[in-house]
């Protein structure tokens, strides 16, 4: 059987990421649905949420120089036994209290966030050539993308069946299938391969700290250039995350039928984009990128101008939005897998754990802060004239980095 698994690479590594996702994301909705149930008050839904994001924003640093600083192949079946730690704890305890669901979901994130930080960083390292590197990067994101559109539903299904408690049961045989399949993997280690480039001698004890991955982002500033580009896109496209459930809400009367088409359109182009990307032919890595992120910056400019003209002719309107969802799922789809692969490629793989977890750490900071502030613009601003700003500023963005990447000397890299 091991020899089944080791020849299939991929297929164990779409089942990794299966069964990963497969009760998690259902578990996560059905943990806060059972808190907003039991208190019938938002503020407590909110709190579990932010203490969770306040913990994993400040365990990403220290994540970051353990998976940099261990075997990758042990972290992931750490992390997959701290989770099943965790959903035995939280079974075996007899308490339903706001505190407990807080504590059992900060336990299961940081199990997750190693994880996921660990998986990462080992891209490079279970994969033979490039290609094989954009295909578990494909796999990963088209899964992910995949259990973000049927989570939710399955979880108010469950949830009116079973506890969150009896569904944990359910979690906690797929995170032992992870475990399995995670002892199917092979990994090239990269402290190995220090010693050997060292002369067989022992490498010199690293620097823990984030010193080192500055000055290496610092000389592969293309890599910092087209992942900030990201980063600011993330807090950008926070007009889409906000303002189109507050537009269909107060323009059809709280159609959650209209929100959930529309909506339904963004995971679709994400899933689909993650295998077509796979088939494209040979193509520049910046060109790419710069499709994909000026199709965004139009899909965002066309939002402004459906709102200010078919308002009022729904069909039209929730056609031509769920079409701008879909481009906008596609563009950001296409764009991830290959610069993702990239920054796999050119960061060196004995800090890429310390290099993802700052890049997973800007994220996590500028996406809630572009929720609040667009949050605060659609309350007190046309929300037309907001998506036409939002893309002229995405513009701006464009066309400064870019401005950088085009000038850039492009030998330095792996492609």
């Amino acid at each position: 059987m091991k020899t089944f698994f080791v020849k299939n690479k991929l297929s164990t590594i779409f089942l990794m990421f299966l069964f990963g996702n497969l009760a998690s994301g259902t578990l996560t909705f059905m943990i806060s649905w059972t808190v907003l149930r039991q208190t019938h008050q938002a503020s407590q839904f909110a709190l579990l949420s932010t203490i969770s994001s306040l913990v994993m924003l400040i365990s990403m640093p220290l994540i970051g120089i353990i998976v940099d600083k261990y075997n990758h192949k042990y972290l992931l079946l750490v992390a997959q036994t701290f989770s099943i730690f965790v959903l035995l704890i939280f079974i075996l305890q007899p308490f339903h209290s706001l505190i407990v669901y807080i504590i059992f979901s900060v336990g299961l994130d940081l199990g997750d966030l190693l994880f996921s930080i660990t998986m990462y960083a080992s891209v490079k390292a279970i994969s033979t050539d490039k290609t094989e590197m954009s295909k578990i990067n494909g796999i990963e994101q088209g899964i992910e993308a995949l259990f973000a559109i049927i989570s939710p539903a399955v979880a108010g299904f469950i949830l009116t069946f079973i506890s969150v408690k009896k569904f944990s049961w359910v979690e906690l045989i797929c995170e032992a299938i992870v475990i399995f399949l995670v002892f199917q993997l092979s990994f090239k280690n990269a402290h190995s391969k220090n010693k050997e480039n060292s002369g067989g001698k022992e490498p010199k004890a690293e620097d823990p700290s984030y010193k080192k991955v500055l000055q290496v982002l610092r000389n592969k500033y293309l890599v910092l250039i087209i992942v900030s580009i990201m980063i600011v896109l993330n807090f950008l496209l926070g007009a889409i995350n906000v303002g189109i459930p507050f537009v269909l809400n107060k323009n059809y009367q709280g159609n959650t039928m209209i929100l959930g088409i529309v909506q339904l359109c963004f995971p679709l182009g994400i899933i689909l984009s993650s295998f077509l990307v796979q088939k494209l032919p040979q193509i520049k890595l910046f060109k790419l990128l710069k499709i994909s992120y000026f199709s965004c910056t139009f899909a965002l400019f066309s939002f402004g101008i459906v709102l200010s003209f078919l308002m009022k002719q729904m069909i039209f309107t929730v056609g031509a939005l769920a079409l701008l969802m879909l481009l906008i799922g596609l563009g950001l789809g296409f764009s991830r897998v290959p610069m993702m692969t990239f920054a796999q490629n050119n960061i060196p793989e004995n800090i890429q754990g310390r290099a993802f977890s700052i890049i997973d750490t800007s994220a996590q900071i500028l996406s809630p802060l572009g929720l609040m502030f667009y949050g605060f613009l659609f309350d007190r601003l046309s929300s037309n004239w907001i998506y036409l700003l939002s893309a002229f500023l995405m513009m701006i963005v464009l066309l400064i980095g870019f401005y950088f990447v085009d000038r850039a000397d492009k030998g330095n890299y792996i492609y």
